[in-house]
Order: structure tokens, then C-alpha cells, then sequence
């Protein structure tokens, strides 16, 4: 195998480096137990190297194939798991030899799709389930509360119950965990009545049938209210439809919605004006500093005075100082709409090649 590895990476023509790094995959793989360590360094260092020579489509092809085996050399697959999305992400679903290290390390310097591909593993430990939850946006959050093989230790299961109240579809993740402890159970049920909340913690320890009925209820509750949400999405509809039209402004639909605290139909609102999806204008929403929704604000043309109600939502949402929306609207009212809106225009042109690419 050695010499027959050596002579491929003498190849240096581009046409031939995807079947190169077939070849090599095929020569490794298809016996790798009987392979020394010195091979194994050989093969991790010539694919490294060939990592970074061939195109998009020949590194997807390489990832789907090495994601699930465990003799795939850890360098790899970590670089492959720091790749674009469309390349790392079977290797953070399946790879057996990505660490808790890694996915700690990955969870502070990736992007968002990275973490919900991480989230969607069959079995994740609390340590790496607690960096999700914190450097994760709510599409992660919505992965790891759904995932039945995700370890959340109680500070994981505190910090979702503190950002579920306006969030039905965590809500309804959380709700149905057969893990749920019982000292976070009761602000886990928001939609019980206080009675409810006050013996939830005790069913939980000791009436375990009775504790399934009262999150049954609950859960019966949670309907409603996401029967509630779905007409609203239908107003929110009807009203980006009007602005589509010319029969309202962008900024009277967004007084509207702000007006009714209705933050998930204000992101809908402002991913169907800026044409951006909606888990992207969630993250820029939810988000500390506010140069990513200024910009997306701007470039739909919202007036001053709306961006800075909505920022005064924002910090309250975020439990950050109401002086922050006026500093926030200051800066709004310098930002230039034409700059603002080349750097949406850039968005989603990246996003169409993205989408074009895989």
C-alpha cells in the first residue's frame, strides 16, 4: 500500500485529484486493520493535503463516504467537520471518532447549520448538549430538545425553560422528555394553572401516573395555544401580502406585530420581505449585538421610529438595558439603506450558490 500511496500523490493534474482521492480512500479502507501506524500517518497526511485541492462536490463525496467509519484518521475528520456545511455535515451526524473535545470546540467557532448538525447525533453527553444549548441559536436549541439520545443536565434544562415562553415548539420538545427533572418541571408546564405547577415537582417524585396525566392536560393546552399561533402566522400572511402589494407600509405591519409582542410573526414578516429564511433572521433577532437585524431592518426600508420599538421589544426579550435600543436607533438612523441593501443582495446571492452546489 505504501508505494502505491506515494506514486498517487506524485499526481499533480486537477482532473484527476477527485479519482486520486477515490483511490486513496479505496486503498485504505478496504483493508485498514491490516494497515501499520506508519500507513495510517501516510494516508492521513496525503488526504489532508488532497482535502485542499479538490473541489465542493469530491469533498462531499469523500465525507459522506468516510463520516461513519471509525479507522478514519481523527485529523480528517476534523477538518472535514470544519468544512462547508455540506461537507461536514455527515461527519458531525456519524463519525465515531470526533470527541466531546471537538464538539465543545466546534460549538464556539462554527456556524449555526454546524451546531444543528451536531444536535441531530444519536447519542450526545450533557457536556456537549450544555455547549449546544449555549452557543447555540434556537434551531439548536429545537434539535438537542428533540434528540431522545441527547444527555441535558439540569443547567441545559434550565436555561431552554428560560427561553420556551414564547417558544411553542420548545415547549412542546421539553414537554415531551421522559427526562425532564423534576426540580425544572414547573416552569417546563407554563400553561398550567398554578395549582398544577405548585404539585408538579411532587408528582413527578412520587405519583409518576398522575404527573403523565397533568402533562397531558398541559399538553392539551399547548394545542390551543399553537392553533392560536397559526392563525396568527395567517394574519402575518395576509399582512406581508399587503406590504408585497403597496397597500401598506413594511414599518405599519411591524408597529402591528410589535404592538401585539408577536416576535416569531415579526421574523416571519422579515423573512418574507428580505428573502432570507426565517432560522437566519431568528439568529440575527437573537443576537446581543444588533448589526445583523439593523441591516436586514434597514435594507426592507423600516423607519427609524419602528426599528427602535422593536429594538425596545428585543431588549426586553433579551432582559438587556432599554438603553441599548436608543444607542441601537442611533446607529440605525446613520446606516445607509443602498449598503444595506448590496449587503442583503450578497446574502442571498451566497445562499443561491450554496443551494446551486449541492
Amino acid at each position: 500500500m505504501l508505494d502505491t500511496i506515494t506514486d498517487l500523490a506524485r499526481e499533480k493534474s486537477s482532473d484527476k485529484r477527485r479519482e486520486l482521492l477515490g483511490r486513496v480512500a479505496d486503498l485504505f479502507f478496504d483493508g485498514a486493520e491490516h494497515h501499520s501506524q506508519q500507513e495510517a500517518i501516510i494516508f492521513r497526511d496525503i488526504v489532508l493535503k488532497m482535502l485542499n485541492d479538490v473541489d465542493l462536490d469530491a469533498r462531499m463525496e469523500f465525507a459522506e463516504r468516510a463520516a461513519p467509519r471509525a479507522d478514519l484518521p481523527s485529523d480528517v475528520a476534523r477538518q472535514l467537520a470544519q468544512d462547508d456545511i455540506s461537507v461536514a455535515s455527515p461527519v458531525l451526524q456519524k463519525s465515531p471518532v470526533l470527541s466531546d473535545a471537538d464538539f465543545v470546540e466546534f460549538s464556539q467557532k462554527l456556524s449555526p447549520e454546524h451546531l444543528v448538525s451536531i444536535a441531530q447525533r444519536e447519542q450526545l453527553s450533557g457536556v456537549v448538549t450544555d455547549a449546544l444549548i449555549e452557543n447555540g441559536t434556537r434551531e439548536v436549541w429545537h434539535k438537542v430538545s428533540q434528540n431522545q439520545g441527547a444527555e441535558i443536565t439540569e443547567k441545559g434544562f434550565n436555561t431552554l425553560v428560560t427561553n420556551a415562553p414564547d417558544d411553542a415548539i420548545l415547549q412542546a420538545s421539553l414537554c415531551a422528555r421522559p427526562d425532564i427533572p423534576p426540580s425544572v418541571a414547573e416552569n417546563l408546564l407554563p400553561l398550567l394553572p398554578e395549582e398544577g405547577k405548585r404539585r408538579l415537582a411532587w408528582l413527578f417524585e412520587n405519583a409518576a401516573d398522575e404527573a403523565a396525566a397533568l402533562v397531558g392536560e398541559a399538553q392539551k393546552e399547548m394545542v390551543k395555544e399553537k392553533l392560536a399561533g397559526k392563525r396568527g402566522r395567517i394574519e402575518t400572511k395576509i399582512l406581508i401580502n399587503d406590504v408585497k402589494s403597496g397597500d401598506m407600509s413594511f414599518s405599519d405591519a411591524l408597529d402591528h406585530l410589535i404592538e401585539g409582542n408577536r416576535t416569531s410573526d415579526i421574523i416571519l414578516a422579515l423573512s418574507a420581505l428580505s428573502d432570507i429564511e426565517e432560522a437566519a433572521v431568528s439568529n440575527a433577532y437573537y443576537q446581543i449585538k444588533d448589526e445583523a437585524i439593523a441591516i436586514l431592518c434597514k435594507s426592507t426600508d423600516v423607519s427609524e421610529d419602528t426599528f427602535h420599538r422593536l429594538m425596545v421589544m428585543r431588549c426586553e426579550k433579551l432582559h438587556l438595558p432599554e438603553s441599548m435600543a436608543a444607542r441601537s436607533k442611533e446607529r440605525y438612523g446613520i446606516l445607509d439603506l443602498g449598503s444595506s441593501q448590496r449587503a442583503m443582495r450578497f446574502v442571498q446571492m451566497r445562499k443561491s450558490l450554496a443551494k446551486a452546489m449541492r
